[in-house]
Formats: structure tokens, C-alpha cells, sequence
């Protein structure tokens, strides 16, 4: 069964000056398809994360991408893999009941853009930076524990190289399928990362070298340090850090038992 729910753009976009974006106010932003039969209050909470996501990208500053509106989402049951296909759409959710459905994350992809020819790092640790501090849903990979997990990464010397993590474009490396436990450090190690980035050095900064390809972040220039050298102090940073581990040493023990 199909249920069809249109946002309303009116009460997101009355102060948004955009000509593209208000465009898009008399059909909606959104198509929620309830694939699965869910209620209305998982509908309605789907509906809120998403309108939540935009506002806190536009409170960002980050250039949305508006051509995507409207944007179909569908919601399916099961366990499955939440997409958005590289930011191209629709997004597909699932773990929608057990609200661990990475909402926001797929919303960031779509409107603050993904070319996945250019890496994956910036565009996969924003999404996850994204839904951690604004989503409800406590969600893959990171479960709002990105620097906790990165410590016992670290603490266990299961680190990917993280340059070649940076380099790694159309998942051909770390990103892709064919191991699952690599894909889980650099999905973990990235979120960690943008997150160190994006706190300590400012949104701005980070926007500049945004779904770029490493050979055109130029780091030096924006962060006034070269690319070994912010790796070298997040890290420094990640081990100054008094975390409690319980909870992360959970979730990484259990996510390398089932991936190894």
C-alpha cells in the first residue's frame, strides 16, 4: 500500500530568499511512501527528522541543492540498507519502527551533494556528523559515538591509513562491499574525522574542501596545516579525550564479530 504524504514547504522556506527553492512550496519537498503499512506517528516522525535535517543544513550554511525537490522517500521494512544512491535519489529507508533509521544522513546527501567520482570521506563523515547531532534516530555507523569508537579503533590498532582512506573514490577501496570491516573503519573514521574538523576548525572551513577530490583539498591554504599533519592531531586529540567506552566497545566488538 502506498500513502503518498506531501511537506508543506511554506513554513520551512517564508524566510528562505531562494527563487529555486520557493518554487517547490506548492507540491511539497517531500513524497513519504509508506511501503510497509507504519503508522502515522513513524510517518509523522519521518516527516519531522527530514524538515529537522533541512533546517539545520540551511542553519549551517550549506548550499543546498535544490533541484532535488521534491524529494520521494520511500519507507520499507526490514533490516536492510538505507540509500539515496549517491545523493541522486529517491532515499530508501529502513529501521524505521526501532528508530534507527539513518534520516538525516540521507538527507544530507541529497541536498548538500555527492560526487561519489570525487571520494567519499567528506560526503560519508558529513551525513554522519549530520544525523549524529540532529537526528533522533541513533543510527549506522557511528550511533553518536564517533571519537569513542575512533578511540578504541585507535586503542586497538585496527586503523585504516587514513590518506588512502581520503583517496578511496567510487568504492573501490574502503568504501565498497567487498569487505565489510573495512567498510565499517572508514565509514567510523571519517565520521570522526569531519567531526574534528567541522568542531575545532568551523563549518566554513570544512565547506571548503567538501566533496572535492583529495588532490583538490587544498588544506594547507584553508586549515594552515597540510592533510599528515590534521590526521596527526585528530588523533592527538582522540587520546586527550576522557570518554566512557562501555556502550562503543559494545558496538565495535559486535560490528567486528559479524563483519570479520
Amino acid at each position: 500500500k502506498y500513502v503518498a504524504i506531501f511537506i508543506s514547504a511554506l513554513a520551512l522556506l517564508n524566510t528562505w530568499p531562494s527563487a529555486a527553492l520557493a518554487q517547490t512550496a506548492a507540491g511539497g519537498l517531500f513524497s513519504i511512501e509508506n511501503h510497509a503499512g507504519f503508522s502515522d506517528n513513524h510517518v509523522a516522525h519521518v516527516t519531522s527528522e527530514l524538515e529537522t535535517g533541512i533546517r539545520a543544513l540551511k542553519a549551517l550554511g550549506v548550499p543546498l541543492r535544490t533541484e532535488k525537490f521534491p524529494i520521494t522517500v520511500h519507507l520499507k521494512r526490514g533490516r536492510g540498507i538505507s540509500r539515496s544512491y549517491h545523493g541522486r535519489g529517491p532515499i530508501v529507508l529502513h529501521r524505521v519502527a526501532g528508530r534507527r533509521s539513518p534520516i538525516i544522513h540521507e538527507l544530507t546527501h541529497m541536498l548538500a551533494g555527492y560526487t561519489w567520482s570525487h571520494g567519499h570521506w567528506t560526503t560519508e563523515g558529513f551525513a554522519s556528523y549530520m544525523q549524529d547531532k540532529y537526528g533522533k534516530d541513533i543510527a549506522y555507523p557511528t550511533r553518536r559515538l564517533p571519537h569513542e569508537l575512533m578511540r578504541l579503533i585507535l586503542e586497538e590498532n585496527s586503523a585504516l591509513p587514513m590518506l588512502e582512506v581520503m583517496r578511496d573514490r567510487r568504492r573501490k577501496n574502503f568504501f565498497g562491499k567487498g569487505n565489510l570491516w573495512h567498510r565499517f573503519l572508514a565509514y567510523a573514521q571519517s565520521s570522526s574525522f569531519c567531526k574534528y574538523l567541522i568542531d575545532t576548525h568551523g563549518i566554513t572551513k570544512f565547506l571548503a574542501i567538501y566533496d572535492k577530490p583529495f588532490e583538490e583539498q587544498d588544506f594547507q591554504p584553508v586549515y594552515g596545516q597540510p592533510a599528515p599533519a590534521l590526521v596527526t592531531a585528530w588523533h592527538t586529540h582522540i587520546h586527550a579525550q576522557r570518554f566512557d567506552l562501555d556502550r562503543a566497545r559494545q558496538i565495535y566488538r559486535n560490528i567486528r564479530n559479524f563483519t570479520r
